[in-house]
């Protein structure tokens, strides 16, 4: 299969089971936060098919190293493991805007380049110093709040400091890059373990810097693969999705260049939504 998929969970066991559903024949790498309790753990890793591979489990909370850790070993097991040309980076409040066919054919039309959406720092919305200060003081979370230090310090050489998404599409060669990087610089995963939520940080800063040897410019797709709506900005979080956005992921799903092939944030009950988005948006070419 061209395709691997990372998925990160740690509710909506209905949700779940049915994007694994969906993503027919497509070897999934399964997180399952380790603060998730151990019933929802029992729901949301219940009856999976062989193809579905659980990830040893890693506190993962919000803002914390843990999400990157968990991306990263996705990466770890899906490059060891398969031979996917594109691995996904997707959480369990996420849906696909084609059926399973339609993400391995569209994806093996972008010819080992990756889509995620990187940018180079300042970013408007990332506060009055555009991000730089998730680099230049030592961060940690607790209780979901930020706890920094005010002594700067520098950023280490080489690295151009950018951020995106956690949800992306790698490329085989990125991700190995990057798994690369990760074992031979523990000086880097140190620094990155205390920037200011680093799943946002860390990857794109490699991915961007080309003293990391990426080539990131040459071999990306422009455009966003995730329709989100982040409501009126400044936003910190997405909006949930109802059927009114119907006519908005259309738009997505159908645009000239690159259309979108995943919407988020859908909630456990958003079976009437998502039976809309299979029947009016999978058939489209």
């Amino acid at each position: 299969m061209s395709v691997a998929v990372i998925l990160l969970a740690h509710d909506k066991p209905k949700l779940l089971h049915r994007l694994v559903e969906v993503l027919d024949g497509i070897p999934i790498f399964l997180h399952i936060d380790a603060g998730v309790p151990q019933q929802m753990h029992a729901e949301l890793t219940s009856a999976l098919p062989e193809r579905v591979r659980l990830l040893p489990r890693i506190f993962s909370g919000w803002a914390t190293f843990g999400l990157l850790e968990a991306e990263l070993a996705g990466y770890r097991a899906a490059c060891s493991t398969t031979d996917a040309k594109h691995i996904v980076m997707m959480t369990g409040a996420d849906y696909p805007l084609v059926n399973g066919a339609g993400l391995v054919e569209r994806l093996g039309r972008a010819h080992g380049r990756s889509w995620a959406q990187i940018r180079k720092l300042p970013i408007k919305h990332w506060g009055p110093m555009g991000g730089y200060d998730r680099f230049v003081f030592g961060n940690r979370v607790r209780d979901r709040k930020r706890i920094w230090s005010l002594i700067p310090r520098r950023w280490p050489k080489g690295i151009r400091p950018a951020g995106g998404s956690q949800l992306k599409i790698l490329a085989r060669h990125h991700a190995e890059r990057i798994l690369e990087i990760v074992d031979s610089r523990p000086d880097l995963v140190d620094y990155f373990r205390t920037t200011w939520i680093p799943d946002e940080t860390m990857i794109p800063s490699l991915l961007i810097s080309p003293a990391f040897g990426a080539r990131w410019e040459s071999s990306h797709l422009p455009g966003a693969a995730w329709y989100i709506d982040w409501g009126t900005q400044p936003s910190p979080n997405p909006r949930w999705l109802d059927e009114t956005d119907l006519p908005a992921l259309r738009a997505a799903r159908t645009r000239e260049v690159w259309p979108a092939l995943f919407a988020r944030k859908f909630r456990e009950d958003s079976t009437a939504l998502l039976d809309r988005i299979e029947q009016d948006l999978w058939p489209l070419p």
